[in-house]
């Protein structure tokens, strides 16, 4: 019990993030995490321990969609990964950029992470938000590695041919800070 209430302690503000760029609502989210916590205590064979973040992850993707298919709030729903509209928040801290900057530099981002697909900026977030491997992302979105590195450069690409110099500029700067910690 202790070991799965650190597990929780440790990841619930991630999951709780992810699950808001997915584009649920935070009662939702919440209710999901809950959810997988609860499964995981109930099903003492449940294999968590291997990659747990990864693991939990993937569960509340999985849990949200369900969720999202039992809904009937929602048109219906064909391709799970593609019409998802995963959102991913800019921000820029007050340190890197100044004010005047950072609202131009903010509102470019947006404009061009528009022009992603919803799984593009999923696989951004994950590989350069949150500094996941390649294998880490493939078993949370249920893809092989070449198709996620295959994913990656289409999103770096498709951001290089939209101008947006200074943002694959950020995200470069970001991850190899994040490694070189």
């Amino acid at each position: 019990m202790d070991n799965i209430e650190t597990i929780y302690k440790l990841h619930v503000d991630d999951l709780y993030s992810y699950g808001i760029h997915l584009g649920f609502d935070g009662g939702l989210v919440m209710d999901a995490i809950h959810n997988i916590f609860q499964k995981i205590l109930l099903n003492k064979k449940l294999n968590y321990t291997t990659n747990t973040k990864a693991y939990l992850l993937k569960s509340l993707r999985n849990e949200l969609f369900n969720e999202y298919r039992r809904s009937n709030k929602f048109l219906a729903y064909e391709n799970e990964a593609e019409d998802l509209n995963f959102r991913l928040d800019i921000n820029v801290e007050d340190l890197i950029l100044e004010k005047e900057s950072k609202k131009y530099l903010k509102n470019k981002i947006e404009k061009v992470l528009e022009k992603l697909t919803s799984r593009q900026r999923e696989i951004i977030y994950f590989r350069y938000t949150q500094n996941y491997s390649y294998k880490q992302i493939s078993e949370i979105l249920g893809i092989t590695i070449p198709a996620c590195r295959n994913l990656i450069l289409k999103a770096l690409k498709e951001l290089r041919k939209n101008d947006a110099g200074n943002f694959y500029l950020f995200l470069n700067y970001t991850s190899s800070k994040l490694q070189d910690n």
